[in-house]
């Protein structure tokens, strides 16, 4: 049942990833953040209402402060990098962040790394070459690197990937301290009081952009409020590294099939290679 859940969970945040890209065609990043923030405080203050929560203040204050601010930051660069490029080949960058937390861990906590987990860095580097290889040769596989570095959206992924490695530890020991209620319901309201500052200046224009579409907004806040919640049961109930797993490997694929169904994106050699690739170099390291 704990695998399950982690499996529904990944699946939420493949259509997130989705519905944000739709969403992103009609409204600001800024905005569609702010209002996906709005959507999780609103439900998580329900949630409040109706069932008891628990704090311990003083141990949750510094890495729920920490997990506001990269929250925000690496959700903003995150829509941007997607707004930008291809879906398939910017949500499997994402699969370096098992191999960020691996790497962070040996460095800082002297957790030793396995040599299981060095053959499973080795593959997500050979898979992210492979990813932005446009042929299958030697000669574009040794030119790949230069694809990367040249790529903006690549980029920006790689930097939002090294924020993502460490988000579900510190959602983790924050659960320690909280309740998923009440650690939702803060998250929520500190995202949203700093992209306030951000949308004091906003144009009607804006806001009139949200009435012709709020549809498929409303729909992108439901889909992302249900994948956060189903992700803090998720880790709750299983490791992080297995459930980081689940949703890489899933959001990997259905960037590729649903990319190519929702926004025509080419479904290539190099990107199913790629994948496959990633997904075992990601079994290995956790």
């Amino acid at each position: 049942m704990t695998i399950f859940i982690c499996v529904v969970s990944a699946f939420f945040w493949a259509g997130f990833d989705i519905t944000r890209k739709l969403s992103l065609k009609k409204i600001s990043s800024t905005t569609l953040l702010f209002l996906f923030s709005l959507g999780q405080c609103l439900i998580f203050l329900i949630w409040i209402y109706f069932e008891h929560f628990s704090i311990n203040i003083k141990p949750y204050l510094l890495p729920g402060i920490i997990l506001i601010f990269i929250g925000i930051s690496s959700a903003l660069l995150f829509l941007k990098a997607i707004n930008q490029s291809e879906l398939s080949l910017t949500i499997p960058l994402l699969s370096l962040s098992p191999m960020f937390s691996s790497i962070f861990s040996f460095i800082f906590i002297d957790e030793v790394l396995l040599k299981t987990q060095y053959l499973g860095i080795f593959a997500i580097v050979l898979g992210t070459l492979i990813l932005y290889s446009k042929d299958l040769t030697a000669k574009d596989f040794l030119n790949s690197w230069k694809v990367i570095i040249k790529n903006k959206s690549a980029r920006i992924m790689i930097g939002v990937s090294l924020m993502w490695s460490i988000t579900p530890v510190l959602d983790k020991i924050c659960l320690k301290y909280s309740s998923i209620n009440i650690h939702g319901f803060i998250q929520s309201v500190g995202i949203i009081t700093f992209l306030l500052f951000l949308l004091i200046k906003t144009t009607k224009k804006e806001i009139i952009k949200i009435r012709n579409h709020w549809k498929i907004i409303l729909f992108t806040v439901l889909v992302g409020v249900i994948a956060t919640i189903l992700q803090f049961f998720a880790i709750l109930n299983n490791f992080v590294p297995i459930m980081e797993s689940i949703k890489r490997s899933v959001g990997q694929l259905s960037s590729v099939l649903f990319g190519n169904f929702f926004f025509k994106e080419k479904i290539t050699k190099s990107k199913i290679i790629a994948i496959l690739t990633l997904s075992v170099g990601i079994y290995l390291i956790v």
